[in-house]
């Protein structure tokens, strides 16, 4: 385990994972994690899930305080600071100076609250309910992918005959169907 990753408790490989693909990101990946987030250009701020993550956040800081992951949580939320003001990432040397570097900052900028849900999520994924960690990693798997390893009972929904079962498609869990009836989209 590197030293950066030592520092997020028992979600350190999850964590180190996620950190990876966000430095890998490219500007359409980072838009659509932005626009998940309820901003100007994003969802409406009042759709349901948006509200519920902004619920959850206020909740968080008091889940890793209880935990003993405030460190954790700081020390990850400081990655996602620096990956939000940096251009490095996206642009080879000589390039990261130019005037289009700096149009990426604005979205990594509005991808924070997203970002920061996930990275919070994998950290403290063993003190979350199974729903909490849905909901704030959601937009995360629609753009990059499922962080966690999998775990038993986890992304369960309800199937059309009202049992519990595992979601053959990750989008099912997130829209309640495998029929797509129940998917805005």
């Amino acid at each position: 385990m590197s030293p950066r990753t030592a520092r997020y408790g028992p979600g350190s490989a999850a964590a180190e994972r996620l950190l990876e693909d966000l430095d890998h990101l490219d500007p359409g990946a980072v838009a659509a994690l932005a626009a998940a987030g309820g901003g100007v250009t994003g969802t409406a701020p009042d759709d349901p899930d948006v509200a519920a993550r902004d619920e959850l956040r206020g909740r968080l800081r008091e889940i890793a305080r209880q935990g003993s992951r405030l460190d954790a949580v700081r020390a990850i939320g400081d990655e996602v600071a620096e990956w939000a003001s940096s251009t490095a990432h996206w642009f080879p040397a000589g390039v990261a100076a130019t005037g289009d570097s700096t149009k990426e900052i604005g979205p990594r900028m509005a991808a924070i609250p997203i970002v920061l849900d996930a990275a919070y999520a994998v950290v403290l994924e063993d003190l979350l309910a199974d729903w909490e960690l849905d909901l704030l990693l959601a937009p995360w798997e629609l753009v990059v992918g499922w962080p966690l390893p999998d775990r038993p009972g986890a992304r369960r929904v309800e199937d059309d005959d009202g049992d519990a079962g595992e979601a053959d498609n990750p989008d099912d869990a997130l829209w309640g169907g495998a029929d797509g009836d129940d998917d805005p989209r």
